[in-house]
């Protein structure tokens, strides 16, 4: 049985739904609502210490961590390999994962002032907030939680996180050369690392980052994954709680091609 704990925006959960349908893998859906705090009940804490999603459960067994998850997801079950075979695009691929995790922090501060916390903020109070930000396991979203809910996230350090991003970005339009996906002809585990990170951005604008103009490369590149069934599926996963990016006033962009067959994928269990 292949369960996967995860939520319906964070962009951990997004990767590893999009490699399961990428691989055609059924799974389990077990729904971790983090504006409730399901992250931090017993019962999950209890296969996950760290108190973050997502969680893969195969046959009772726990795996964490999104690109471990990944990676396992694509050595254990049959399907289009998403790991290229050859040693140097292999290299190739997991430098771009690592290089999506060193700039993680730069997307979590930016979205968690634009987007997460005034959701957090329209359903619980700021006392409640302090609480259960003072409750995270990990020091990291424990630090970061509670200096949101402060309001101690700066414009400078806003502005470096955008700075960041528009480096991820430009590393991006030169890796696409010559493509069509980020390791050469084989869309691998790489597309996927960064994939949520364009649909979390296009809710703020993606004009601003990427278009015919401003980076084409990652403009066809985006449209190419846009037509994915896989994509669709992973960042188009209901909030099961309501009000999704609309609640604050967020759209995310999925472009739609007009005579572009989407490619197969699994559809969740």
């Amino acid at each position: 049985m292949i369960e996967l704990y995860h939520f319906w925006s964070s962009v951990c959960s997004v990767r590893c739904r999009m490699a399961l349908e990428e691989k055609g893998v059924a799974w389990t859906s077990r729904y971790i609502d983090l504006f409730k705090f399901d992250q931090l009940r017993p019962e999950y804490l209890a296969i996950n210490p760290d108190g973050i999603v997502p969680t893969l459960v195969h046959d009772g067994v726990s795996i964490h961590e999104s690109t471990i998850i990944n990676e396992y997801i694509d050595a254990a079950f049959q399907g289009p390999k998403l790991v290229p075979s050859e040693p140097i695009l292999q290299a190739r691929m997991r430098e771009f994962v690592r290089k999506c995790e060193d700039d993680f922090d730069a997307i979590v501060k930016l979205t968690m002032v634009k987007y997460i916390f005034p959701k957090l903020k329209n359903r619980w109070g700021i006392e409640e907030l302090t609480k259960q930000a003072a409750r995270r396991p990990k020091k990291y979203y424990r630090d970061i939680h509670s200096r949101a809910v402060r309001g101690e996230i700066t414009e400078q350090e806003l502005a470096e996180s955008r700075t960041t991003i528009e480096g991820l970005l430009d590393n991006l339009e030169q890796t696409l050369d010559p493509g069509p996906w980020i390791v050469r002809q084989q869309f691998t585990l790489a597309d996927i690392a960064i994939a949520p990170y364009m649909f979390r951005l296009s809710a703020l604008g993606a004009d601003q980052f990427w278009s015919h103009n401003r980076r084409p490369r990652v403009n066809e590149w985006y449209s190419r994954l846009s037509v994915r069934t896989a994509f669709r599926t992973a960042v188009t996963w209901p909030d099961e709680s309501g009000g999704g990016y609309e609640e604050v006033g967020l759209k995310p962009a999925l472009p739609i091609q007009i005579g572009v067959a989407a490619e197969s994928g699994a559809r969740p269990r």
